[in-house]
């Protein structure tokens, strides 16, 4: 992957950390896209702008390092955050002590409207002076916030709205953006990734149009936390489209196999990640005094668009019946999306000149060919009795150690996990097994065995 910078801190975490490494990649690619969604987009070669912002979804379990990956990787977007907080906390302070300045001036002002009114005098002075005043009202300073954890969709969508335009949802312990409110307005993430405007209507306080805003989401949850949520949500929020604008992936524990193979600890590539992502965040803090500023446009080369239009020509053929997407096209049609937001990211992260190049584009196809692969695997399972045929081999193989067969009823009295010991689950695993070569069953008197392979 000709992506020096990214790579070499990606590889210099694995080493470091020894994490499954897509769950490093994706947690690098969700800082890459909170510092940049705001300063650029990518015009695809059929030629639709879009943001650069991200879904990610990373299962992983209790243990996997998830918290030590993200310091990693967002540290550099904490660091500035902390320092822009103490900066805001000082403007806060006196801009509070301008308002209360502000409205003792106003009071007296109306105070003196108000005695003039009762004796019937005219006010001309004091209503000239109210309405310069009402003019000069201190401003409320902004907040340079880019990352929300524990918040609201109303907090996200007020902050997006008054402070910074852009922002990442973001949390190694998923569960509780899943199970929190901040996924509530479905339609609302969904269109804010697409770089819709959305009207955010409220009851107590003034509705506003949230308009240009840029929101990555990155959620790393354990198995349980998200099977509940599916459970519970799961319908509604992949019927709504929300999930096919995701890159997921459910990668291999790497527990077990995380031995020391030396006491140190690289930080170098690290550090240059860190370091270009300063950068980057020193761009974002323009977007505290200009909000509304022109985001620059990032497009492809002649080669790479070549490229991305004929793998979009072939995600839209697997949509048909049979195909690879016949059951995932919610899925396929956002997916040369992700591939061009990913390629304009690689680009401009690695700080590449001109147009995004065939190298880059090509690294981005088989990045998001790995997250399509895993999409299909948790969202689109394959039939109950493929999963059982599997769950059986792998229990054939288990038991039948230091033995070339084993009794069927065996298995139907002792079988794990326990749906094999249904008659009706094991015997259509079976001949799955047998019509794939993997085992076979033969009948010596009046018992069948089965034993591994023809």
């Amino acid at each position: 992957m000709p992506l020096p910078l990214l790579s070499a801190a990606v590889d210099e975490a694995q080493n470091n950390i020894k994490a499954p490494r897509p769950l490093i990649f994706s947690t690098a690619l969700a800082a890459i896209a909170v510092a940049i969604q705001g300063l650029f987009d990518v015009r695809k070669p059929n030629g639709q702008r879009v943001p650069l912002s991200l879904m990610l979804l990373t299962i992983a379990n209790s243990g996997e390092r998830k918290s030590t990956v993200e310091n990693v990787f967002l540290g550099a977007i904490r660091t500035v955050q902390k320092q822009q907080n103490l900066i805001y906390q000082a403007a806060l302070n006196e801009w509070k002590t301008e308002l209360h300045i502000w409205e003792t001036k106003k009071k007296a002002i109306l105070k003196s409207i108000h005695k003039k009114a009762i004796q019937e005098e005219p006010s001309d002075d004091e209503d000239r002076r109210f309405k310069a005043l009402e003019s000069a009202k201190p401003t409320k300073p902004k907040q340079f916030k880019l990352l929300y954890e524990d918040a609201t969709s109303e907090a996200l969508f007020r902050g997006l709205h008054q402070d910074l335009p852009t922002a990442g949802l973001i949390s190694s312990e998923g569960g509780g953006i899943l199970n929190g409110r901040a996924l509530n307005d479905l339609s609302k993430q969904n269109a804010l990734w697409s770089g819709d405007s959305i009207t955010v209507d409220r009851v107590s306080i003034e509705s506003y149009v949230l308009a240009d805003a840029r929101l990555t989401v990155s959620i790393m949850a354990q198995e349980s936390a998200f099977q509940n949520y599916m459970e519970q949500r799961g319908e509604q929020s992949r019927g709504s489209g929300l999930w096919a604008r995701f890159l997921v992936c459910q990668p291999l524990s790497t527990q077990g196999s995380r031995t020391i193979e030396n006491g140190t600890w690289s930080s170098e590539h690290g550090d240059k990640f860190a370091a270009r992502l300063s950068e980057l965040l020193q761009l974002n803090q323009a977007l505290m005094k200009d909000s509304g500023r022109a985001k620059g446009v990032i497009n492809f080369s002649p080669e790479a668009s070549e490229r991305w239009l004929n793998v979009f020509n072939a995600i839209e053929v697997e949509i048909r019946p049979n195909g690879r997407f016949a059951e995932a096209g919610d899925h396929a049609s956002k997916l040369a999306d992700n591939i061009a937001r990913v390629a304009a990211l690689f680009h401009c992260f690695e700080g590449f000149e001109g147009d995004i190049s065939l190298d880059t584009v090509n690294s981005a196809i088989n990045l998001c060919a790995y997250y399509s692969d895993e999409f299909i695997k948790l969202f689109i399972p394959p039939p109950q009795e493929e999963t059982d045929a599997n769950d059986l081999y792998y229990y054939l193989q288990n038991a039948m150690i230091g033995c070339m067969n084993i009794p069927k009823n065996h298995i139907l009295k002792f079988g794990r996990p326990p749906h094999l010991r249904e008659k009706s689950r094991l015997n259509p695993a079976l001949e799955i097994l047998c019509q794939q070569g993997r085992a076979s069953v033969f009948l010596q008197g009046r018992t069948t065995y089965i034993s591994l392979g023809i």
